[in-house]
């Protein structure tokens, strides 16, 4: 049969608008489909932080592990490094990115602390040593020295943890849960360990 002559009918020429107008259906359905995948899809920005080496990446209510951690380090580093001059600062820059359910408890923890700071002129100086971060608590801890000094000019050396839960809100990070505590971090394997050295000496 020839192909040409075939098409060049009035037959051929309904059977090929037939299948155009099907392929022009699906091509139309596939274009709706993409558009919708554009428009809904978060837009995901990669970033280096200045605090740790890896690269970080981040969505508007998403964001990387190192992310996290990069911001851990900075709340640690904030508030941990404290002196009766800056200590105003500090409660200024962390209270925007306190979560509503924990604000007012941490705003009055930290009106005490500001307190007892510029009475007894103490000053505090942290270093971090590490920076975990675990995935089933989707906790950040920062672990480290933190140095105490007193208007005597003595220094007391402590371990210390800074341990963060951070949301991403719209971009931004939000502190969702905080605690400071001696000793090195209380992971969730630490915790359990700490829970069946109990039961064990109940037993005993």
């Amino acid at each position: 049969m020839n192909t040409e002559k075939f098409v060049k009918t009035w037959e051929g020429s309904l059977e090929e608008n037939k299948w155009n107008r099907i392929f022009n259906g699906f091509l139309a359905v596939a274009v709706l489909l993409l558009t919708y995948m554009v428009l809904t899809k978060d837009t995901i920005v990669i970033i280096k932080p200045e605090t740790l080496g890896s690269e970080a990446w981040l969505t508007k209510n998403k964001s990387s592990q190192s992310y996290k951690e990069s911001w851990g380090l900075f709340f640690a580093q904030l508030s941990g490094n404290v002196t009766p001059d800056n200590v105003a600062f500090i409660k200024e820059r962390l209270k925007p990115l306190l979560s509503p359910a924990i604000y007012g408890d941490v705003i009055d923890s930290l009106e005490e602390q500001s307190l007892n700071i510029k009475q007894d002129r103490i000053s505090i100086r942290f270093e971090p040593k590490f920076v975990e971060y675990e995935k089933v608590s989707d906790k950040v801890f920062v672990y480290g020295y933190s140095f105490i000094k007193g208007s005597a000019d003595d220094e007391n050396r402590q371990e210390r943890t800074y341990e963060y839960r951070i949301k991403i809100a719209n971009y931004a990070p939000m502190i969702m849960d905080l605690n400071t505590y001696q000793g090195k971090p209380k992971t969730e394997r630490v915790l359990l360990q700490l829970q069946q050295r109990e039961e064990n000496k109940r037993r005993n």
